[in-house]
């Protein structure tokens, strides 16, 4: 697609280049076969079972588990509840108790179904309603019905807790077993993430929260409804992310409901509505230019804002007539830049002359496709706990170039679903949803001109051209402030047309520079991301699975303990 674009551009030493890259890159690797992951990763042989129960005994706590699984009379298949069943009582970690609950508090349970489990003869294995208040256990979970546990999933909660004391509320990746009893689509999920959540229940099905705030819960009040009131008041540190595969949902053929249903929560702008600041650096490439401002101009529902061009020595006509033509109109304003391009400088000077209460910057090869676009960045960079908003970015054949920016996917930072098709729902339906992400692109971006000054606006002297949006993003998470990529602002960009491919050994060394500021500056935090997984490829396009897991299962670390 992108290689399209340039052939019929003429640019053809780009295409060689690109296309040398991407031979030469070892990042682009086969995709993961997820029956052999399963096993390397997953699966348990006997040598760490035994390893796993000789741990059990020398823990320096035991937290216990009471889970619930509630059977519809009318509804339930017999077979599915088993099989959830069996997989509680295949538990390493013994200590647990499983509450068989009717989902109809007014009809009693199947009395052949009650029988069986009685069958069983696990005292551990309690059927029929009981009080909350009847429940001793200091952690609780309810199990949906079609969920098999994984053997060491209460184990590797019970070490969780121990080493995170301050855990409130824990959840884990999954995966899924189809009708052929195969382990299939692995759903990795991110650490806690508040937009994300609020959009989807991603941390279904195997959710285990303490008991304190489980007695606030109505009995059977919607599981869902009930997290998202009481993760409102929990600090991040509280709810913890377990990156293994402790749980896998049984599906169907059909697979259609493989990804959690999704809800768009929309935020209000302030009134009156903010001055909004357009930022446009801008170099030659009138028609370009001309596209972008047009688009802006007619397109644009959001009435109050004014665009800041920054002309960076333009000479070609069509340009300069573009720029003249403008240049009287009431919201727009002209700054004059001269000297080696240097978007941090040209976007630092547009920004001191400008007067919105919002800033936008915004690369001058976009193009404004629909017309709320700035309402939406707007709404969602004017509450308070959100530093910087990125948008939904298309190339010109509508496939995704920007959802949000990742460390070390395709190099020191890459942008995931790339390339995807534009309507595309992404990773278990993470293009549908407003979420936290580890930085955005400076080709559309939103911040509060306040954030902007407190911060220092961008580094000109050390990331001129690259990474120095990636720069302010961490600036504002490191004040606790959020990054938020939101799909229902959708831009086109036509990628660096501008300024082209850094292809030249002078760019390289340049570029070489700014990543070893970056290192030295962030460290480890390049690795910190809300929005993706360990078990994730952080080298290649995103959201494919990792051949190693970034973190090592418990299992895989155990080794028999020494009393």
């Amino acid at each position: 697609m992108t290689a399209w674009r340039l052939f019929r551009s003429g640019k053809f030493g780009e295409i060689f280049v690109r296309s040398l890259n991407t031979l030469n890159n070892p990042s682009v690797k086969h995709e993961v076969d997820y029956t052999k992951w399963h096993k390397t990763w997953v699966d348990l042989n006997d040598h760490k079972r035994n390893q796993i129960l000789a741990n059990i005994e020398s823990l320096p706590q035991r937290p216990s588990f009471a889970l619930f699984l509630f059977v519809d009379a009318e509804d339930s298949n017999p077979s599915l509840f088993f099989q959830t069943i069996q997989s509680v009582r295949a538990q390493l970690y013994p200590d647990w108790v499983l509450f068989i609950v009717n989902d109809s508090p007014n009809a009693p349970l199947d009395p052949d179904f009650s029988e069986k489990i009685e069958s069983l003869g696990d005292s551990r294995i309690k059927v029929n309603p009981v009080a909350t208040s009847e429940v001793p256990y200091g952690w609780v979970c309810v199990l949906p019905s079609e969920t098999q546990l994984h053997e060491a999933a209460l184990f590797i909660a019970a070490v969780s807790l121990i080493e995170n004391s301050q855990t409130e509320i824990m959840y884990c990746d999954h995966d899924h077993l189809n009708v052929q009893g195969e382990f299939c689509d692995p759903h990795m999920k991110p650490e806690w993430n508040p937009d994300l959540f609020a959009a989807m229940n991603y941390m279904a099905p195997l959710v285990i929260c303490k008991r304190d705030l489980w007695e606030h819960r109505s009995w059977l009040a919607n599981e869902y409804d009930f997290l998202l009131n009481v993760t409102k008041t929990l600090s991040s540190e509280a709810i913890l992310r377990m990156p293994y595969v402790l749980a896998s949902v049984r599906i169907s053929d059909d697979r259609s409901h493989l990804a959690p249903p999704v809800r768009r929560i929309e935020y209000d702008v302030p009134t009156p509505a903010p001055l909004v600041s357009i930022l446009i650096p801008t170099r030659d490439q009138g028609k370009m230019l001309q596209r972008c401002l047009n688009s802006i101009y007619e397109k644009t529902s959001y009435s109050n804002f004014e665009i800041v061009l920054v002309d960076h020595q333009s000479s070609e006509k069509n340009a300069l007539k573009v720029i003249e033509s403008y240049r009287d109109t009431e919201n727009f304003q002209l700054v004059d830049f001269s000297g080696h391009f240097n978007f941090s400088a040209m976007m630092n000077r547009a920004a001191v002359v400008a007067k919105g209460r919002v800033l936008i910057l915004l690369n001058n090869d976009t193009e404004i496709i629909e017309p709320e676009w700035l309402t939406e960045l707007v709404s969602q960079v004017s509450r308070p706990e959100v530093g910087i908003v990125g948008a939904l970015l298309l190339f010109g054949d509508e496939s995704i170039q920007h959802a949000g920016v990742h460390p070390g996917v395709g190099g020191l930072m890459g942008h995931g679903h790339k390339h995807l098709p534009g309507d595309s729902s992404g990773y278990f339906n993470r293009l549908k949803a407003v979420h936290e992400v580890a930085a955005v692109t400076g080709a559309c971006l939103a911040i509060e001109k306040s954030t902007w000054v407190d911060l220092g606006g961008l580094d000109e002297e050390n990331l001129a051209v690259a990474y120095n949006d990636i720069d302010l993003c961490f600036k504002v998470r490191k004040e606790g402030l959020r990054i938020i990529f939101t799909p229902f602002a959708r831009l086109l960009h036509h990628e660096s047309v501008s300024r082209g491919v850094d292809s030249d050994p002078s760019r390289n060394q340049r570029l070489n520079s700014e990543i070893k500021v970056m290192n030295d500056r962030w460290g480890d935090m390049l690795e910190s991301d809300p929005a993706y997984s360990p078990n994730l490829n952080s080298a290649g396009a995103g959201f494919n699975l990792s051949e190693e897991p970034r973190i090592l299962p418990f299992w895989k670390n155990v080794t028999k303990s020494k009393t």
